[in-house]
């Protein structure tokens, strides 16, 4: 009679575990200031935020690390891209883009076409950085 029990609370056991290590998978994370992106600003087919548990900082240096020497230091002068105003490298490596013969650096392909269609606008931005 008593291993008529053990089974189920050894599954219910198992699944608390589970769910207790693993979460639920729904993401409680996600930003819900006025600041964040939406996707009418190009970036709505991807997430800026990592699952990684890494600071902005260490995605920021393992994504300039994928670059060459010469650009990840203009990267990391730069430090954000000005159409999105992120951090460069929280989304992976980021991306040069020649505006107005200057090199630009951008987070993510979705802030190219912003870039490149008032490049005035957003030189002016990192001028005044």
């Amino acid at each position: 009679m008593l291993m008529k029990y053990m089974v189920p609370f050894s599954l219910l056991s198992v699944i608390f575990i589970s769910i207790f290590l693993f979460g639920c998978g729904s993401d409680r994370t996600q930003p819900t200031d006025s600041s964040s992106p939406s996707t009418s600003d190009g970036h709505g087919n991807h997430s800026h935020q990592g699952m990684n548990g890494q600071s902005d900082m260490e995605k920021m240096n393992v994504a300039l690390s994928k670059l060459s020497t010469e650009d990840a230091a203009s990267a990391e002068k730069q430090h954000v891209c000005p159409v999105s105003g992120k951090m460069l490298g929280v989304m992976g490596p980021p991306q040069k883009v020649d505006a107005n013969d200057q090199p630009v650096w951008i987070c993510c392909d979705g802030c190219k076409d912003k870039l490149l269609s008032d490049p005035d606008v957003y030189l002016a931005k990192l001028k005044k950085e």
